[in-house]
């Protein structure tokens, strides 16, 4: 419990800091950069991390299985589990490098048609470096997982932390001198090489993790068909979050990226605030069905986590709708509507998601994930067919529609059915705890419709304006919202 408590404060701390440097950052990168070079780092980014899918959906089945050994004290087979890791992910990594290669050298073909002859140069230039960072990215995973399944989370965080602080210490002064687009990359790639380094020697000398290269083929084969449906829903996720920038960077052009990334930054942060909880309560899932819990326990859990979750997710929808539109134009200096309204569109949906994200796990260690997979990809398929045609005629706001609507027919729709019929959840009793909050809710919206009327274009409204939102927000859901259990534990913390 004390692990769980410093988790949960420096996870918001650290979103608090990710948060601000980003907010503060963000603009000063484009302004030096230019809405161009920005576009097409954000590009490459994009890009690389949608190679991510070449784990395979090995990394999020270790929580699984650590578990199941974990509760039957099987040090043994931990072992030869964190060894199979440690091969399959060394494997990915060259892998990721010779993909990454491939798409690197074919840069111009691939997004020729949209850019000029010096935006293909650089943009193949941050490729590679993306490349090489993504090849670093892979061996994490098997210490994040371990450090996860000990649930150390103040370590995992205060890493987040210190990663964080160091991308604007060592680009800002690089991109001062005129470095560009490409001294950001090699940055990143670096904080990465460090990351890994930190975490791999915490594992062993700390934590005291242990390898066996014993390649066990039966594990293998229950890790594989676990993972494979795991890798369709990764494969779902890189095409809802960076298909949008890859069809716009091939379609409309690389100041299209730029504006709809400052969009998407927001349905980035969003989703960051989302993983801070359900990232912590991911080992209490797994053990809960480690050790039978029945599906009435089950649903208790899942209900509790999607109050709390709630909680903290209205409040950014909420506050994001009433303050946003100005502060998004304040803060990338783009003269334009359509990075706010991009920005709602991406996390309308996600409010939903968010509070139901333990779900996953849920599923997980059920194996029940199956159909979830299955139904994600055919989803994102059918988002990119949608996509294609609104992104050409609609640009920004065509492509954030079209991710929106694939998210609201499967994630949410179709998802609470499965929930109901196949999981065991009681989604009927998850909704009504969570429509218990619709009374507190009903002075911030008043409040929104006030606010919307008197704020302006400038620093001090926003952040009256915005302070003015959280206190009526805070004293309804403290009044109107939290239940005695939830007061209790917000007392004690």
């Amino acid at each position: 419990m004390r692990n769980l408590k410093s988790g949960f404060i420096l996870s918001y701390i650290s979103i608090f800091i990710q948060s601000i440097i980003s907010i503060l950052y963000t603009p000063v990168m484009l302004r030096l950069l230019g809405e161009s070079n920005y576009g097409l780092l954000q590009l490459a980014v994009s890009t690389m991390s949608s190679l991510s899918i070449l784990s395979f959906g090995f990394g999020s089945s270790y929580m699984r299985f650590y578990s199941q050994y974990k509760v039957d004290n099987d040090n043994n087979a931990i072992s030869v589990l964190n060894g199979m890791f440690t091969i399959i992910f060394i494997s990915v990594s060259i892998l990721s490098l010779i993909v990454g290669g491939f798409i690197t050298m074919n840069t111009s073909t691939l997004f020729g048609k949209s850019m000029t002859a010096s935006e293909i140069k650089l943009l193949k230039t941050l490729l590679g470096i993306m490349t090489v960072n993504l090849a670093f990215t892979f061996p994490c995973s098997i210490s994040d997982s371990y450090i996860i399944a000990q649930e150390r989370f103040s370590f995992q965080k205060i890493l987040i932390i210190i990663s964080s602080l160091l991308n604007p210490m060592l680009t800002f002064p690089l991109l001062i001198m005129g470095h560009g687009a490409v001294s950001v990359a090699i940055c990143m790639t670096a904080i990465t090489v460090i990351k890994l380094l930190c975490g791999t020697v915490y594992c062993i000398k700390k934590l005291n993790m242990r390898f066996c290269f014993a390649f066990d083929k039966n594990v293998f084969k229950q890790l594989s068909v676990f993972s494979f449906f795991v890798f369709l829903n990764i494969i779902s996720d890189q095409i809802n979050w960076n298909v949008d920038k890859i069809l716009l960077g091939m379609f409309s052009g690389a100041k299209n990226v730029a504006v709809y990334s400052v969009g998407s930054q927001f349905n980035g942060y969003f989703l960051t605030f989302s993983y801070a909880l359900s990232s912590l309560m991911t080992p209490k899932a797994h053990t809960l069905i480690a050790n039978h819990a029945d599906n009435r326990e089950t649903s208790k859990f899942f209900a509790s986590f999607g109050r709390v979750q709630f909680v903290v997710m209205a409040y950014i929808y909420f506050i994001i709708i009433a303050v946003g539109k100005p502060f998004i134009k304040l803060w990338s200096g783009i003269d334009s509507n359509i990075p706010y309204y991009t920005a709602l569109l991406l996390i309308s949906p996600l409010l939903v998601t968010s509070i139901q994200s333990i779900g996953i796990e849920i599923q997980r260690a059920k194996d029940m994930h199956k159909f979830r997979s299955v139904l994600y990809f055919v989803i994102a398929a059918i988002n990119i067919a949608v996509s294609i045609p609104l992104c050409i005629k609609f640009g920004e706001l065509g492509c954030a529609f079209g991710t929106a609507l694939s998210l609201v027919v499967g994630n949410i729709i179709i998802m609470n059915i499965y929930y109901q019929k196949r999981v065991g959840l009681d989604i009927k009793y998850f909704w009504k705890e969570i429509f218990k909050f619709i009374p507190s809710l009903i002075i911030p919206i008043l409040t929104i419709i006030v606010i919307r009327h008197f704020v302006s274009d400038n620093l001090f409204s926003i952040a009256l304006c915005g302070i003015i939102f959280t206190v009526f927000y805070a004293v309804s859901m403290w009044f109107l919202g939290l239940n005695q259990n939830e007061k209790s534990y917000i007392k004690k913390m």
